[in-house]
C-alpha cells in the first residue's frame, strides 16, 4: 500500500475517533450546559467533520479498488 493511503487511513482513523467523541459529547447531559449558539457551532462542526471522514472514505476506497 502506498504511503499517502496508508496516511490517509491513519487520517481517517482519528477523524473517526474525533466524531465519536463528539456526537457522544452532544448527546451528553455536558451539552445541555451551553448557550445555544455554542450548541449550534458545535452541531456544525460536527456536520463538517462528518462531510471531511466521507470524502476521505471515498479516497481510500478509490485508491484500493
Amino acid at each position: 500500500m502506498e504511503a499517502f493511503i496508508e496516511r490517509m487511513i491513519v487520517e481517517k482513523n482519528e477523524l473517526q475517533d474525533k466524531v465519536t467523541k463528539l456526537e457522544n459529547f452532544i448527546n451528553g447531559e455536558k451539552f445541555k450546559e451551553l448557550k445555544g449558539l455554542e450548541q449550534v457551532y458545535l452541531k456544525e462542526q460536527l456536520k463538517f467533520m462528518k462531510c471531511y471522514l466521507s470524502v476521505l472514505r471515498q479516497r481510500i476506497n478509490f485508491y484500493n479498488k
